[in-house]
């Protein structure tokens, strides 16, 4: 069935009740901000594969103006199918570029489109293809009553498409070491990667340092540091590397599960899973403490 409605962005009317269940968002700004950010086309199903697939529900939108006085031009519409039978049954078949876009039409449609029962298996679904959690969300019990579903997707999103990996990336999560055959029988006797076990871990730390767990059998108590550096490539652009004491450069790089890579000739670091929900993890890291208040996360215009 598809669904005529408009595609302006009018202000709610002073007569519509608003409610924690009902409109999560504190003011139309903050509503018409998140809507944009999620129906924007930057979010493309090759890069993020959790959407559910929706074939043709999703609403198209009309070039003709809609009025906050929707109940008394097109009361019609929720009088024949029902407040009940919109909300339960249709709208939980769109995608959540269709519902985003369903919470523009107006105060009425927004009041349904943005309940956390139909955002919450959106999120769910989106999660699981990521093998991090937002820093800002790793440690916390108290994000649902804080935030949102429908704030917190839009938060998600918004970190599944940060590709430059910032200091707090680097110091937030647990590093895997692998390497790879140039490095010789003898150093890949001691990847235990090459016999499909877990990895060695590798903590980047905000102070420049990198430390590993006790017993490591490569770590041989030497001072190890990192830095980032700044490199000129042929096509004269300048890119962003790790150096680890003076071992050869680390590309750093993203994949498509959300996990960052540092890679150079003889082996490379990944991060390991953080998210218990990813579908991909044999075992998940365990969270890290930050070491310093300057290392905070960053909530991407969200307080909770």
């Amino acid at each position: 069935m598809m669904i005529q409605m408009s595609s302006a962005d009018p202000r709610p009317s002073a007569g519509i009740k608003r409610g924690r269940e009902s409109n999560p968002f504190d003011n139309w700004e903050d509503t018409e901000r998140v809507c944009k950010l999620v129906c924007s086309v930057d979010v493309r199903a090759d890069d993020i594969e959790a959407e559910p697939k929706v074939g043709n529900n999703a609403l198209q939108a009309s070039p003709k103006g809609c009025k906050d006085d929707l109940a008394s031009t097109d009361c019609s519409f929720f009088e024949v199918l029902g407040v009940d039978l919109l909300q339960c049954h249709i709208l939980t078949l769109l995608d959540a570029r269709s519902l985003a876009r369903c919470a523009t039409v107006c105060s009425r449609w927004r009041a349904l489109a943005i309940t956390d029962k139909l955002w919450q298996p959106l999120v769910a679904a989106f999660l699981a293809q990521r093998a991090h959690l937002p820093l800002c969300l790793l440690g916390r019990d108290d994000v649902s009553s804080r935030l949102s579903q429908h704030h917190l997707y839009t938060l998600a999103v918004t970190e599944s498409r940060q590709n430059t990996l910032l200091p707090t990336e680097l110091c937030g999560r647990t590093w895997e070491l692998r390497l790879k055959p140039p490095c010789g029988p003898y150093w890949l006797s001691f990847d235990s990667t090459q016999v499909g076990k877990p990895g060695l871990n590798r903590y980047f730390n905000c102070d420049g340092s990198i430390t590993c767990d006790p017993g490591d059998p490569i770590w041989g108590g030497h001072a190890c540091v990192w830095e980032f550096v700044h490199l000129e490539g042929q096509d004269g652009k300048t890119t962003k590397h790790v150096q680890v004491n003076h071992w050869p450069t680390l590309t750093p790089r993203r994949v498509r599960d959300g996990r960052w890579i540092l890679e150079n000739f003889y082996g490379l670091y990944i991060t390991r899973p953080d998210n218990p929900a990813f579908t991909g993890s044999r075992s998940v890291a365990k969270v890290r403490k930050w070491c310093c208040s300057s290392c905070k996360p960053p909530t991407f215009g969200f307080t909770f």
